[in-house]
């Protein structure tokens, strides 16, 4: 089970890492380079909360399914 959560965790992690990425192409193209360094910057407080947001799901299962493999094998130890 623990496998299991934390391959879906690395799944959305990798998938909102993608959604990123797609995102500053976008507006590299569009807007150009510039627009989106500037979007990147480490002062626009906006940009840095959604991508907590976009990454925390991925981030969350991780951690989650490490620690049920670590209850896994401590209960595997004991019988």
């Amino acid at each position: 089970m623990g496998k299991a959560v934390t391959g879906l965790g690395w799944v959305l992690l990798v998938a909102g890492g993608g959604l990123i990425l797609l995102g500053m192409a976008g507006i590299a193209m569009t807007d150009g380079l510039w627009a989106a360094l500037q979007t990147d910057s480490p002062f626009n407080i906006a940009n840095f909360v959604m991508k907590v947001i976009t990454l925390a799901p991925g981030i969350l299962l991780i951690t989650w399914g490490q620690k049920l493999s670590e209850k896994q094998t401590r209960q595997t130890k004991r019988t």
